[in-house]
This record gives structure tokens, C-alpha cells and sequence, in this order.
């Protein structure tokens, strides 16, 4: 928001009063509480209905350590001030809204960083230009939201999600929001959420609609993993309770196991529990038929490895492990070889090793996932962000459609993933990008900025809709290349 936004007071939902900024035909109600914990002695307690008394709070955002993509998104998360009572949304409106459609954002960082209140995730421009109240949501994050702090398993963060959502569905009405209405959206991690989420029973009724950006095929942890990297955890805690140990030694711990698993996939995640998180969770098959939503947008981008990948330099990798990797991940190894080769003939091994794993994580992932939901019955639409940042080596790395999907290039200012981006393409991809999630916030298809209607998914002919420097169109997607699961 620009520093013309006026404080007003006055908005009433339910028993509580909540103070507002209107700014640009734009109502903005920042660090609302939508929970706290039953026992606010526990670190570890789930949550209940938030006071009515304290309604709003300082923007604060969970305890997690610098991210790894701050080298391309910038500083702007870690400079927030951290507690571990950040059960905050915000909300955008357009002034005199009534009965618009919903949309609640989940920001994504690797299950241990993130925050919806960030800069970043501002939604005016999408609420003024969308006709939608736009929310955007913290959610626990790391071993405090992922332990039940008696060594065990809990998946506390996504508990935290259905609080939020059940605040919606209970107060969104006096923002202007139709809570029969609401897509829920989610950027990696925030993806991974949203998904499970379209698919429990818990939820069911809280949305119609899901938005999946950057979803990676990422299984639950079964009990044994889980196990070995509570073991790693708790070493590292050098025997201090989890419940009580101070925050620094919980994250730095925390990195321990990171580091442990640096290489071979993530350290502390969502694990099985039988009860929000199933083990059959990325079942594609088993997941579509389950889900309780009426539509799906899946998106990725191009190049979404480029972002894990870049710190590895590019003569450590060879044709020998480009090679390992194909073959480990990829039932037939030699087809996806002849596919990746064909797509970049001229590209480094370390290239194409970022194609190898951003299809074998990102883009195959929502292809098949489309073709499943279709089979449910459920219409789904894919979207490509083709456009390549100007850094050098990342390409169209993960999290890169994010200041053009909100519009907001101001707020992302000194990320580097942005230099050097011309100001005019950057407005021209952003208002090709806008509309496509917009509409189907307003009603389930995404639309061009004429308003056509992006056809679903049909594994008949299969084709994607990719947004590029210079407009967007229909495209095909990969051949199936079997990714090994």
C-alpha cells in the first residue's frame, strides 16, 4: 500500500471492532487475529477462536531462520519481527465491496519460512482490479509446527490453515466476501497445503476451488523418516525440551537437519497422521477422487529448479551425474534424456539437470495431477510461466511469477530476481498473468485479458497455456515421461 493509505476505524465482524486503511478505492485490515492457542502456555496447543477483545495485532510473523531463496526474492521476510504469535491474516477489499468472491493465499518456503503478511503478497491491486477480497495468511512454520513437542509428529501448520479458513467462512461476510465463494491458493509449500487440504475431509466446505502454484511432488514423511530426523533434531537440541527450549536453539537445530538432508530432499516436513495428512497424499488417482472442490488451476514454471540448483556450480555437474539423476528418477531414463537433450542441445549438464528436475518435481507433476482430477470429474487448467528473469542463471526460476501475479513490482524492489527487468514487459506479462487467476477466483476458468476462456485440461490433446514476454497461448506439455515415484 503507498504511504496515502488513512486509518479509519469502525469495521465490525461478530463481537470484535477492527481497525482499517483505505487507500486507492482499496480497504485494507491488517494483522487480524484468526486464532490462539488453547493453552497459551503450550507452544505446541491447536488452536481455538481468537479473542474479540484483542482482534488485530502488530504485523509478526513466525519464527524461521533467513530463507534459502533470498538470493533471488531479497530481504524483505527476514527483516520482519518474528513471535511465536503470529496467527495473523490480512485482508484487501474494494471500498463498499458486498457478496465478492474470496481468495485466501498460503505463501510457500519450504514448510520452515514464509509469511503471508510479508510485502511481498500485498493483494490490493488484485482486490481493486478482481473485484475479490483478497486474504493472506501465517501459518506455523518448522519443528513448531510440524512436532507435537513430545517427539512426535503433528501437523500443526495446516491445522493453523483450517482456524483461518473456518475465520473466513465465519466473518468474511463483513469485509464484503462471499464465503461460499473462496479459492483457496497456495505458492510451493502453500501449494503443498492447499492440495492436501482440497482432499480432507476437515476442510470440506471451507472452499470450492483450488489454486496450486508451484506444487512440488513431495510424499508425507512415513513414520521411519520422520523418526530419523527427530533423531537428528533432538541431538541437536543437545537433550533440551522441545516445549520449552528457546526459539534460536529450536532453529538452529532445525538447520541441523537441513543440512543432513542437504542433497537428498527436505529435513523437517509434513509427515503421515492419519488424519489431516495421509500417507497416499501425492496418489494423484487415489488424492482427485477424494477432493471436495469444483476446479483446479495448476501452475509452474519454466525453470523451477533453477532456484535449488543455482549455488551448485556448473562444471561440478558432468554427464555422469546428469545421468544419475535421469536414472534415478525417471522410469525410462532414456526417453526423458532424448526429451531434455532435444529441448536444450546447446545447454550445460548443469542446465539440464535443471530441466531434469524441475519436470520431475514441478511440471509433470501437474500434468498428470490435471489428468486425474479430470477423471474425477473435476475441470482443470494448466498454466506455464514461460518469461526468464534478467539474473544470470536462473532463468524462470521458482517463485519468479510472484510480483507479476500480485501486480506489485514496488514491493519487491530489491529482489534480485528482478534486475534489470524492463519496467514495460514487467507490466505487460503482469497484466496477462492478472486476469488468468482472477477469473478464476470469480468463477472457477481463467481468463485472458479479452476474457476468453482458458479450455481445461484434455489428455486427448494435451496443451498448456503459457505466459510469456509477448502475450500468451496454448501449447503443448511434455510427452509422458514416466517420472519414477
Amino acid at each position: 500500500m503507498s504511504t496515502a493509505a488513512e486509518p479509519l476505524a469502525g469495521l465490525r465482524a461478530g463481537e470484535a471492532t477492527y481497525v482499517t486503511e483505505v487507500d486507492d478505492g482499496v480497504v485494507c485490515v491488517r494483522g487480524v487475529r484468526y486464532g490462539q492457542r488453547l493453552d497459551p502456555l503450550d507452544r505446541f496447543s491447536a488452536l481455538g477462536d481468537p479473542s474479540p477483545e484483542r482482534p488485530q495485532a502488530p504485523a509478526t510473523v513466525f519464527p524461521q531462520s533467513p530463507g534459502s531463496l533470498d538470493w533471488l526474492l531479497g530481504p524483505a521476510l527476514s527483516r520482519m519481527p518474528q513471535s511465536e504469535d503470529s496467527f495473523l491474516l490480512d485482508i484487501w477489499a474494494p471500498v463498499g465491496a458486498k457478496g465478492l468472491p474470496v481468495l485466501v493465499f498460503l505463501p510457500g518456503g519450504a514448510f520452515i519460512s514464509g509469511a503471508g503478511n510479508v510485502r511481498w503478497y500485498d493483494g490490493a491491486r488484485l482486490a481493486r482490479e478482481g473485484g475479490a477480497v483478497v486474504v493472506t495468511v501465517n501459518y506455523r512454520l518448522g519443528a513448531l509446527g510440524l512436532l507435537n513437542g513430545a517427539g512426535g509428529a503433528a501437523n500443526l501448520g495446516a491445522g493453523d490453515i483450517l482456524q483461518a479458513l473456518t475465520w473466513v467462512q465465519r466473518n468474511i461476510t463483513a469485509f464484503g466476501g462471499n464465503p461460499g465463494a473462496v479459492t483457496l491458493a497456495g505458492h510451493s509449500a502453500g501449494a503443498w497445503y492447499a492440495y492436501v487440504l482440497s482432499f480432507a475431509e476437515q476442510a470440506r466446505g471451507l472452499f470450492c476451488r483450488t489454486a496450486l502454484f508451484s506444487l512440488p511432488w513431495q510424499p508425507p514423511l512415513n513414520a521411519a523418516e520422520f523418526a530419523q530426523r527427530y533423531e537428528l533434531f533432538a541431538a541437536a537440541l543437545g537433550g533440551a525440551p522441545e516445549a520449552t527450549a528457546p526459539v534460536g536453539a529450536v532453529l538452529a537445530a532445525q538447520a541441523a537437519v537441513s543440512r543432513a538432508y542437504a542433497g537428498r530432499g527436505l529435513g523437517l516436513m509434513p509427515a503421515a497422521d492419519g488424519e489431516l495428512v495421509p500417507p497416499w497424499a501425492m496418489d494423484f488417482e487415489r488424492a482427485a477422487a477424494a477432493m471436495h472442490v469444483d476446479a483446479l488451476l495448476l501452475s509452474s514454471t519454466d525453470d523451477e529448479a533453477a532456484a535449488f540448483l543455482h549455488a551448485l556450480p556448473v562444471p561440478a555437474v558432468g554427464p555422469e551425474q546428469l545421468a544419475g539423476f535421469v536414472g534415478a528418477h525417471f522410469e525410462a531414463p532414456a526417453e526423458a534424456a532424448s526429451f531434455i537433450n532435444a529441448r536444450h542441445p546447446a545447454a550445460t549438464d548443469h542446465a539440464k539437470l535443471v530441466e531434469a528436475m524441475s519436470l520431475h518435481q514441478f511440471r509433470l507433476a501437474a500434468t498428470e495431477l490435471a489428468g486425474r482430477a479430470g477423471e474425477a470429474g473435476i475441470p482443470a487448467t494448466l498454466l506455464r510461466f514461460s518469461v526468464r528473469s534478467r539474473f544470470d542463471g536462473a532463468g524462470s526460476p521458482h517463485c519468479f511469477e510472484l510480483p507479476f501475479l500480485f501486480g506489485n513490482r514496488q514491493d519487491w524492489q530489491d529482489a534480485p530476481m528482478l534486475e534489470g527487468f524492463p519496467g514495460d514487459v514487467f507490466d505487460a506479462v503482469s497484466d496477462g498473468l492478472r486476469p488468468l487467476l482472477l477469473g478464476f477466483v470469480a468463477g472457477g476458468v481463467p481468463r485472458t485479458p479479452e476474457g476468453h476462456a482458458v479450455p481445461c485440461f484434455d489428455p486427448a490433446v494435451p496443451a498448456l497455456y503459457a505466459v510469456t514476454e509477448t502475450g500468451g497461448g496454448a501449447t503443448g506439455v511434455e510427452p509422458e515421461l514416466r517420472p519414477r515415484r
